[in-house]
């Protein structure tokens, strides 16, 4: 993910412009509930996270989907 001018965006090919960071899924989840990364990401005042939320819920849809399948 990258923090761009207050937006937390997905950077799934890690290619985005702006300070980056690593995070597993459920970290990710964690990180947003607790607040954390305004920390991580040394950003002062809110963060918009909405299209990361969007991304993490896409993911784990294909994801639990491709998993029945394998079932």
């Amino acid at each position: 993910m990258v923090c761009v001018e207050g937006r937390i965006l997905p950077d799934p090919d890690r290619t985005a412009s702006g300070r980056g960071a690593w995070v597993h899924r459920r970290c990710a989840v964690s990180a947003v509930e607790h607040g954390a990364l305004g920390r991580a990401f040394r950003h002062d005042g809110s963060l918009d996270v909405k299209e990361l939320i969007h991304f993490i819920n896409e993911v784990t849809n294909e994801m639990d989907a491709k998993d029945m399948k394998l079932k």
